[in-house]
């Protein structure tokens, strides 16, 4: 044990060395933060601008929001959308000006989620630096680079990357200049920037209630009335926003019930036995998206706690109560089932988890001598595992249900009499592209959807003559898939071509 110790003790001495400000001054001469900032921005862009470029086909989901952004207009865009879909509506209008801007592709309705996760590295960043230091900063905007998840939905045609950055926007506004400073203009700001962010994000009124807390605590402990009024004023700004919001997209809306029963899983269960075994396996889904699936999940998750812990028991750190409040009103509202907990929905609160490990970090750290050797040690142990799987995605980007390949092979191979048979699961994504790969003299069918109306399916797919090119994509649900894959070899199977999670046969019935 001793001998242990002992080993221990000398490695923090040498680490402790090395990472001086001396040494590295001899190494690399007095790099200023911006220099190092910068760079850390550019590997975001990077990892990030890769996922971008791979220019991948839009999947189910982006198709059903690609649609309706293609079919309407801004005043349509205010009406309930097709195929079950919910959007803020400023994040709607958003993406149907990039779409008249930059024309229908897949790079113009990207975009605003590209832009709002690089822009979220820097928000992180700041806020990090005014609550702590810009070495942590610098640590954990690096640390927001790496998770596989955030990449992804950094070019997703959905606006969870947008929620993310309007809750880190939000959040360092107020710490940036309300908390240490509550005048009249800065409170006012938040005001107007709240009210503003009702429209672009769903998750606001989450962060909103947070900051409410921030604003009124210290508040209603030291009474001032000047700035009871101002405070007052600033919440009126979010009312007079959320409630014609709420009246007319939130309410009435068709499809709420439909969302409640989509996201049943996601919402805190009544019994405490269920609950807590609902809230176990949530948080560690969460934290094995975080880590990249990789083995340090549970570390992550136990430097997550002890972050949370710390804050409670420091009260120098009690500001960072606030940034904890989100997880808190988000699970009362997955309890009374207004709001689902899990998943995408909760992208958002993936850099204040990264915060609160580093938290965790910090404060293990600071019960050894050499502090800065014991935070990088640590550092090094949870960021190493989740960079090497990055760099394995960066030479590999996530293509999904890429069927873009396979249109374009059946349009340079299918002769005029062939029929286009698409599999009802690519049904969304061949309306999108249908303009570019065909004609209104090629014979397209769309499947019926089999998990309707199979007779009608089977019906369908029967009668069905001579060449057919049988196009798959979204082959989730099971209805109808097993099916026509025991039908295909019955047929005379002439050709067959496949990309990331699309495919095409070309069979023959006669």
């Amino acid at each position: 044990m001793e001998w242990l110790k002992y080993k221990m003790m000398n490695l923090l001495r040498r680490v402790s060395y090395y990472v001086s400000d001396g040494f590295l001054s001899e190494i690399f001469g007095k790099v200023s933060n911006q220099i190092y900032l910068i760079a850390i921005l550019i590997f975001g862009l990077v990892i990030r601008g890769r996922q971008f470029l791979a220019n991948r086909s839009f999947w189910l989901d982006e198709a059903f929001l690609a649609n309706n952004l293609k079919t309407r207009g801004f005043q349509q865009l205010l009406e309930p959308l097709d195929y079950k879909q919910v959007a803020p509506i400023g994040f709607l209008w958003a993406e149907k000006l990039m779409a008249n801007l930059f024309g229908m592709n897949e790079y113009a309705l990207r975009l605003i989620p590209f832009l709002a996760s690089i822009a979220s590295i820097y928000l992180l960043y700041d806020l990090v630096r005014v609550l702590l230091t810009k070495r942590w900063g610098l640590v954990i905007a690096f640390a927001f680079i790496l998770p596989l998840t955030l990449t992804y939905f950094s070019s997703e045609l959905k606006q969870y990357m947008t929620d993310l950055f309007v809750a880190l926007l939000l959040f360092w506004f107020f710490f940036r200049f309300v908390y240490r400073n509550q005048s009249f203009w800065p409170i006012i700001g938040l005001g107007l920037i709240g009210a503003i962010s009702i429209w672009f994000s769903n998750i606001t009124p989450i962060i909103l209630l947070s900051l409410g807390f921030a604003l009124w605590v210290p508040t209603l402990s030291k009474f001032n009335l000047r700035k009871v009024l101002v405070i007052v004023t600033s919440n009126l700004f979010w009312l007079i926003s959320f409630y014609p919001y709420y009246m007319n997209f939130i309410k009435n809306n068709p499809h709420r019930d439909g969302m409640v029963r989509y996201w049943r899983n996601s919402f805190l269960p009544h019994q405490p036995s269920e609950a807590y075994e609902w809230l176990k396996t949530t948080f560690e889904e969460i934290f094995r998206t975080i880590t990249n699936f990789t083995d340090v999940k549970y570390l992550a998750l136990w430097l997550f706690l002890l972050g949370v812990f710390s804050v409670f028991i420091r009260k120098s750190k009690w500001h960072f109560i606030y940034l904890f409040l989100p997880f808190l009103i988000h699970l009362v509202l997955s309890y009374f089932q207004m709001y689902p907990f899990g998943g995408r929905l909760v992208l958002y609160s993936i850099p204040l988890i990264i915060l609160f490990e580093f938290m965790g970090i910090e404060f293990i750290a600071s019960f050894f001598k050499q502090k800065k050797a014991a935070s990088i040690i640590l550092s090094i142990f949870l960021l190493y595992p989740i960079f090497f799987e990055t760099t394995d995605y960066f030479a590999n980007p996530m293509m999904r249900e890429d069927i873009k390949p396979v249109l374009e092979y059946v349009k340079n191979n299918k002769q005029p009499d062939d029929i286009v048979y698409i599999y009802f699961g690519g049904h969304a994504a061949f309306k999108f592209y249908k303009e570019k790969y065909f004609t209104d003299m090629d014979h397209c069918i769309v499947g019926v959807p089999a998990n309707v109306n199979y007779d009608k399916f089977l019906k369908q797919f029967d009668e069905l003559e001579n060449r057919i090119w049988i196009v798959f994509s979204h082959m989730y649900p099971p209805q109808g898939i097993e099916y026509i894959n025991e039908k295909i070899p019955t047929y005379q199977q002439l050709d067959y071509f496949e990309a990331e999670g699309a495919k095409v046969y070309l069979v023959d019935k006669m």
